[in-house]
């Protein structure tokens, strides 16, 4: 059965086989479904009484208002991510109408989260599930208030106000959005030109180019930006391992802050100048990127772990190896799974004829996939202690649980001690913990033999023993030796 559709097939001819269905009562409503999961961008804790709700919209008139076709509802809404089916009568689809979801988050009568942008499904058997991002409202958080509901404990950099809440006298020192700013900035080997584009979605894109490097010398990034009330600056975060840090500087311009947030030394060469408030300043990029892929029949989508952004994969380039390790993993229909790859994100016209050229993602390089891994909350950072790290990566392959014991390999960190389990045996120790620094010299673990798992596990003690400091980017831990190689990534999850 097709994740988003049950259809009723009748086979057959004549009166006689018409009136017993009609009968039996084949005349009910033909049903659809609509699948997907919503996910707020923010790492921010929702009171019991939050409500989520998702709607399937006929957005068909151009200009003209969004006719309801169906919803769904959650009550309470819980906690982000929110998974969700619509159900709705697929005999009123029409053909060529234009059909969008929508979802929102609400708190006592007032919608805290919004889904921006909505996002266009056709309602047949080619489109994967919905993701949708939601991001806050104006009601959600205003110029100099704290939502009721505050921000989660244990996200150090505080709450943040996103680019479609920002306050007035924020929108007045940016101007209005989209807007490049570019400047040469110091780099690590001399002078580097940079392009920043901030859209007014909350998403970012940057182009750094080193003046004193020959090609390739193009670096591109994308991802989303936020307003750090509290420090008064511009926080961006991408696809690289920096946080990028600016702060307004006055006259349209934007200061670079240095990666801890600080002023730099040298501030005679730190500003980037507003150069333009229309288009973005480039359409292409060519970077490595990292989402949760689908494909279903004629048809293949990313999630982009970075912004959030769905789009269409080109079915060109090394597209073919991704497809086949996307089917070598068994998926379930419409599973997303998490891949990486070096692409292109660039214009191509859609198979629908009269479309427009919408972004489009083609894989020039396959590198992986990830079967037990997600994008998780790239944008808000877990604390390394009380957090439960399933291990998903270990010295660069993907992990998976050991069937007969079902048990994960996973680590849980406390004041001085880390515990967990291997997959097969448990373990605990002393940890020595200095800046990002890290020492496990002491581990302890039962003695139990499983019949799978035992070398992944050998190989995972041995990388607890040989770890020497750990970085966190997101909600993903990693592990490194003393050469700076990855040898163990987890992934953050609710402490069990």
């Amino acid at each position: 059965m097709n994740h988003r559709q049950r259809r009723l097939t009748i086979a057959g001819r004549g009166a006689l086989l018409a009136l017993a269905l009609l009968v039996a009562g084949a005349g009910a409503a033909i049903a659809g479904q609509l699948a997907g999961t919503a996910f707020i961008r923010e790492r921010i804790a929702l009171p019991p009484d939050a409500e989520f709700e998702a709607h399937l919209l006929d957005a068909s008139a151009p200009g003209g208002p969004e006719l309801r076709f169906a919803s769904a509802r959650k009550v309470p809404a819980g906690q982000s991510p929110f998974a969700f089916v619509i159900d709705y009568d697929s005999a009123r689809v029409q053909p060529g109408q234009r059909y969008v979801v929508r979802a929102t988050v609400t708190v006592r009568g007032q919608v805290r989260f919004a889904a921006e942008p909505p996002a266009a499904v056709r309602l047949d058997d080619a489109d994967p599930p919905v993701q949708l991002v939601l991001v806050a409202t104006g009601a959600a958080l205003q110029s100099g208030t704290e939502p009721a509901y505050g921000p989660t404990p244990g996200l150090a950099t505080g709450p943040f106000l996103n680019a479609p809440a920002t306050s007035a006298a924020l929108q007045a020192a940016l101007g209005s959005l989209p807007a490049t700013f570019a400047g040469e900035l110091p780099g690590p080997a001399g002078t580097v030109r940079w392009q920043l584009d901030l859209m007014p979605d909350g998403r970012y894109q940057l182009r750094q180019v080193p003046t004193a490097r020959r090609d390739p010398n193009r670096y591109d990034d994308t991802g989303l930006w936020s307003w750090e009330r509290e420090r008064q600056r511009l926080v961006l975060r991408g696809g690289r391992q920096e946080t990028i840090y600016l702060e307004l500087a006055g006259n349209g311009m934007l200061r670079k802050l240095d990666g801890e947030g600080r002023r730099l030394r040298r501030a005679d060469n730190d500003l980037l100048q507003r150069v333009s408030a229309q288009q973005p300043a480039f359409a292409e990029q060519r970077l490595a990127v990292s989402g949760m892929f689908t494909s279903q029949a004629d048809a293949a989508r990313i999630t982009l772990c970075t912004d959030g952004r769905s789009l269409p994969v080109a079915m060109e380039g090394d597209f073919r190896a991704l497809q086949a390790a996307y089917r070598a993993a068994r998926p379930q229909p419409g599973q997303a799974l998490l891949v990486s790859a070096q692409g292109l994100i660039t214009l191509r016209s859609p198979t629908e004829p009269g479309r427009p050229p919408v972004p489009t993602l083609v894989i020039e390089r396959f590198e992986n996939v990830w079967p037990g891994e997600t994008c998780g909350q790239p944008q808000a950072t877990s604390p390394l202690r009380g957090t439960y790290w399933k291990l998903v990566r270990l010295n660069g392959q993907p992990v998976l649980a050991a069937a007969d014991r079902g048990r994960e390999p996973h680590l849980i960190f406390d004041q001085a001690q880390v515990s967990g389990s291997g997959g097969c045996n448990r373990l605990t120790g002393p940890v020595e913990l200095g800046g990002d620094r890290i020492a496990m010299k002491q581990i302890a673990a039962t003695r139990m033999a499983c019949s799978v798992g035992m070398e992944q596990e050998s190989a995972f003690f041995d990388s607890l023993e040989r770890a020497v400091r750990w970085r966190i980017t997101g909600s993903h831990l990693e592990l490194l030796d003393g050469a700076g190689r990855v040898l163990a990534r987890f992934e953050a999850g609710a402490l069990r």
